[in-house]
């Protein structure tokens, strides 16, 4: 109780101003770093799935070993006539993905965009402005332009503004000439750490635009169920007669799989964990670099405290003052250092990335695992002191 309530710590770390200042720049940094991993890990992983999120069944019919929708799998054609067969499957909506280039007068060069084609009169999928322009899509070779794109398409948002629609020039054809299509609206979903934007379209503008080679081979296909349904019962019994053709999972299992595959099959999810592990390590370097200084300083004065009863419980608060007196202000500046890379981050790759309470509550633990640590590992310096070296 004597050592929380004097601020010997806090004294001797003003009396090291150099390795202060040290530390509390090092630990800055640290926590920088760590805000910036656990920012970008949450902003690529929910970019991953915006498009699973707007599926509108509760079971979804994927190819067999689904991992993600960027590996461009589709779903067998007797697949899809199995499970619409069953009498409790009410609707089958299908979704076709493909990645195409894109291109129009307000672009130096074309660039690769991801499209989506939905049944307008069933849509798989529920996004912000979709119902407003569903109607345009009924019109052969039109589309909708996601808002949220990356500003790498030049001024089409710009044009789309001021015309019912802008023609836009996609992929080649088998005569290698342009294929042409048109805005006629905009929708939003996001861009993710792959496509810089999305297109959406109707199904019967995709067999025109790209052939009916795509018509019997969508990404995923929505199923709805009749009211009152198990889903579990019914998944089960899908699977089973199935038999490996394909297979049907909830939303969320969907949306649990392509976080899994970002996490662990793509460089992302070891990145930003050894991006942490690091950030980590270098706070507790700076903080038990900072701890030692001061030991060593006063040594001395330590190994009287120890001859005069002063136990190990003292010494671990005193010791533990210095790292609280190093990681509070390091932190709060780390906070709001973490703001201006969420917003510089953001502002470049429209990812969603923003300062939520897991980033920081996550931080803050790491922050409190960095001063436990490196006290413990300084206390053990501390402990060894022997009253004997006052007569050296």
């Amino acid at each position: 109780m004597i050592a929380s309530r004097m601020p010997l710590g806090r004294q001797q770390l003003g009396r090291q101003r150099t390795s202060t200042l040290l530390a509390l720049a090092g630990v800055t940094a640290s926590l920088v770093v760590i805000f910036a991993q656990l920012g970008i890990e949450r902003a690529v992983y929910d970019s991953s799935v915006r498009i699973h999120r707007a599926v509108v069944s509760p079971l979804v019919l994927v190819p067999p070993g689904f991992k993600s929708m960027q590996l461009h799998a589709e779903v067998q054609t007797s697949a899809s006539d199995i499970v619409s067969a069953h009498p409790e499957v009410a609707v089958a909506t299908p979704l076709t993905f493909g990645i195409m280039s894109l291109t129009h007068a307000g672009m130096a060069a074309s660039r690769r965009i991801a499209w989506y084609a939905i049944d307008v009169e069933r849509p798989a999928i529920a996004v912000p402005g979709l119902a407003d322009s569903l109607h345009k899509l009924r019109v052969p070779r039109t589309l909708l332009f996601d808002a949220l794109s990356r500003p790498v398409y030049g001024d089409l948002l710009q044009r789309m503004s001021t015309a019912d629609e802008v023609l836009l020039l996609g992929p080649p054809d088998a005569r290698m000439l342009l294929r042409e299509m048109f805005a006629v609206g905009a929708m939003r979903i996001g861009p993710n750490v792959l496509n810089d934007g999305n297109v959406l379209m109707s199904d019967h503008s995709m067999v025109e635009l790209f052939g009916s080679w795509y018509a019997d081979r969508p990404a995923l296909v929505g199923l709805g169920v009749r009211p009152g349904v198990d889903l579990g019962r019914l998944a089960d019994e899908l699977n089973k007669a199935l038999a490996g053709r394909g297979e049907v999972i909830t939303r969320a299992e969907l949306e649990r799989r392509e976080r899994a595959y970002w996490s662990r099959e793509t460089p992302v999810g070891y990145i930003t964990d050894m991006g942490f592990i690091l950030g980590l390590m270098i706070g507790m370097v700076f903080i038990y670099y900072a701890q030692y200084q001061i030991i060593r300083t006063y040594l001395p004065e330590y190994a009287i405290l120890k001859s005069l009863g002063y136990g190990w419980w003292f010494f671990f608060c005193m010791v533990g003052q210095i790292g609280a007196a190093i990681i509070t202000p390091a932190f709060l500046v780390a906070l709001a250092l973490g703001r201006g890379v969420y917003a510089a981050a953001e502002s470049a790759m429209h990812l969603g990335l923003s300062m939520g309470l897991r980033e920081m509550g996550v931080a803050l633990t790491a922050a409190l695992i960095m001063t436990a640590v490196s006290s413990a590992f300084a206390i053990r310096r501390l402990w060894r002191v022997d009253p004997i070296m006052l007569f050296e």
